[in-house]
């Protein structure tokens, strides 16, 4: 057997769109959650799905349906991903106190990354639920899958995918070279957030790739999740389920006369640049006003923030830099 990158578990979760009571598919969902956990369990990582479902498999065909972005959202340790798959509430200037809803689980399994056919893949086998169901066919979740894997070049333009830009260092990121894609060899390049990977369709088995323990994956345990507080439908029989965690009380802002905004997951909540910043998590440019408008409206972003947006002047945005300056413009 070749040897292999990584393994260790792997988790699907689903976040519903505000006011979504339950989910039926994935024009439903505000987001489409894929963590990676190592077996070292030193670290975890949670990529956004684009398109919120897996790449469709068509084997011995070509179609643009099994190509899908993941974004790296968040890596930290399990328990801080956990954190950041729990409800969040927060106050907006016209409709008061709004939840997000916590993210479901709705499959866990085991994964490994490999080389094979002269480029990576990502196989993967689940452990829960024992058979998909409707929740699994909405997302293209299937009992075991195989994908080529590879990473963006950062430093490259790739139309249709998000412009964020990890913060690699020099060895690695003089891997890529002139490439635009590069296998994942080195499972380092995947602990840098807003790193970009596709996924491309392969097989519908994860063989002959070896997945490696034949443990279960327990998201609940892996997390720190309280099973009281979170639907284990999805896991059990395959159902989409109604988020059921209250969020904490909603923090105060502080006085802002004495300088400076909330940081870091609080700021998201506020008018700040790091609130729009989270509002168009996801975002491809180039984009208009009103594409990011919708971005945000997507990301179930507070009021305040989207009418921030709204005001900044219509024209076009390249980049993240272009949107932080017209904030400027309007503040």
């Amino acid at each position: 057997m070749a040897q292999t990158v990584e393994t260790g578990e792997i988790h699907f979760f689903y976040r519903s769109k505000i006011d979504t009571d339950e989910p039926s598919d994935a024009d439903d969902l505000q987001r489409m959650y894929l963590a990676l956990v190592p077996d070292d369990r030193k670290h975890a990582r949670l990529f956004i799905v684009g398109r919120k479902q897996m790449p469709e498999i068509r084997p011995g065909e070509s179609h643009p349906s099994e190509r899908h972005w993941l974004l790296l959202s968040e890596i930290g340790t399990p328990a801080e991903i956990g954190t950041a798959l729990r409800p969040v509430r927060y106050e907006t200037k016209t409709k008061g106190e709004r939840q997000t809803p916590q993210a479901i689980p709705v499959g866990s399994g085991r994964y490994v990354i490999a080389p094979r056919d002269d480029a990576t893949q990502l196989a993967y086998r689940l452990t829960a639920p024992d058979r998909p169901g409707k929740a699994q066919s909405a997302l293209n979740i299937r009992n075991e899958a195989r994908y080529v894997i590879a990473i963006r070049n950062p430093s490259v333009k790739v139309p249709g995918f998000p412009d964020a830009r990890p913060d690699y260092p020099k060895d690695l990121a003089g891997k890529f070279a002139d490439e635009r894609w590069i296998d994942v060899s080195d499972p380092r390049l995947l602990d840098y957030e807003n790193a970009q990977l596709v996924l491309i369709g392969a097989d519908e088995t994860a063989d002959p790739l070896e997945i490696g323990s034949d443990g279960t994956a327990d998201p609940f345990a892996t997390f720190g999740l309280d099973p009281a507080d979170w639907p284990d439908d999805p896991l059990k029989g395959g159902s989409f389920a109604a988020a059921t965690g209250e969020a904490e009380p909603v923090e105060s802002e502080g006085d802002r006369s004495k300088g400076g905004r909330r940081g870091g997951p609080a700021a998201a909540g506020t008018d700040s640049a790091a609130g729009v910043a989270s509002a168009l998590k996801g975002m491809s440019f180039p984009s208009d006003r009103a594409g990011l408008v919708r971005q945000a409206h997507d990301n179930d972003a507070p009021d305040e923030v989207i009418d921030l947006i709204e005001s900044m002047p219509d024209r076009r945005f390249d980049t993240m830099a272009d949107v932080s300056k017209a904030v400027g413009e309007v503040r």
